[in-house]
């Protein structure tokens, strides 16, 4: 990664900062760290007990926001905790202080990873296949030379909603069985031998996408965060998630639905449905995900697609 990293701006600061923040010294999660620009916020809306621990798998991330909060976490009792790990292990501080005020999770991948001249992340720079966040398990390149066609067929068509996905993974097994693809070059060269188009950039952002979130597992990630997390939220704490892609989106408005009415089960010798759970955990207070303004988004490019979610504790 690159030694001086960029980071964007955070998107939707003001109106993140002002659903998430409901208890000035209670325990709040930033879960995607990346250049601190909404822990930062956070920091500002802390009262003298409050305290936010913030999560990011890239050591880069966890390095400049030491630098960039160090007085703050010079202080004898610091209200900033930087931790090296997934936004999944969220969950593991119930026991430790006994509950969480609030989670944000800006599931936006960071202008640094796509910026950087390695990584593997951008169709637009030429490195190695890699695409992990953090620096174990399956990198892109064992994925694209090991999996199936129709595993690379379903990855592309799931996971990046391409609808020449099948041409694509076709294409990648024609050119494996000569060479194996190493680089972003050589991905991008498949994908655009297989779209009839002569502008495919939407089609390698989908392809690009989808390996993406199968190597750093994203959405099994985001699933498991939102129902492990739900259990440890004191009452009239919030859940914010800020998302860019329609199936990061899904699983939040689902989620998000389930726990916020009630719960019915069929009787199947009487074929009448009962309410099995009429006490719903949730309460959304976004009808409609909250999107940036024109103004926003002619300032911050990478915020256009943004749409936020909001739901509160009430049970």
């Amino acid at each position: 990664m690159s030694d001086t990293p960029q980071y964007h701006k955070p998107v939707l600061h003001r109106e993140a900062i002002s659903y998430l923040i409901t208890d000035p010294n209670g325990l709040y999660i930033d879960g995607t760290l990346g250049g601190g620009g909404h822990s930062d916020l956070i920091l500002q809306r802390l009262g003298p007990n409050g305290k936010l621990i913030a999560f990011d798998k890239d050591i880069d991330a966890i390095n400049y926001c030491r630098e960039r909060f160090k007085g703050i976490l010079a202080q004898s009792v610091p209200q900033l905790e930087l931790r090296n790990e997934s936004f999944s292990k969220a969950c593991s501080l119930a026991e430790e202080f006994g509950g969480i005020q609030g989670l944000l999770l800006d599931l936006g991948v960071s202008s640094k990873h796509f910026d950087s001249s390695s990584g593997g992340f951008s169709y637009r720079t030429n490195s190695q296949l890699d695409m992990r966040f953090y620096p174990v398990g399956q990198t892109a390149e064992d994925l694209i030379n090991s999996a199936s066609e129709e595993e690379l067929e379903r990855i592309f068509r799931v996971y990046g909603e391409e609808k020449y996905s099948h041409k694509i993974a076709r294409r990648i097994c024609s050119i494996r069985r000569v060479r194996a693809l190493r680089t972003t070059f050589d991905l991008r060269d498949a994908v655009i031998q297989s779209v009839p188009t002569h502008n495919p950039m939407d089609n390698l952002s989908r392809v690009f996408q989808a390996i993406r979130i199968v190597i750093n597992r994203e959405l099994e990630e985001l699933e498991n965060t939102l129902s492990s997390i739900l259990p440890v939220l004191k009452i009239g704490g919030r859940i914010v998630v800020i998302s860019y892609h329609s199936l990061e989106d899904r699983i939040v408005k689902q989620f998000f639905k389930e726990h916020s009415e009630p719960k019915t089960h069929q009787n199947k010798y009487k074929h009448e449905q009962k309410q099995s759970n009429n006490v719903p955990k949730l309460k959304i207070l976004t009808n409609k995900p909250v999107i940036p303004t024109k103004e926003e988004q002619q300032e911050n490019i990478r915020s256009r697609s943004a749409k936020m979610r909001v739901a509160e504790r009430i049970c």
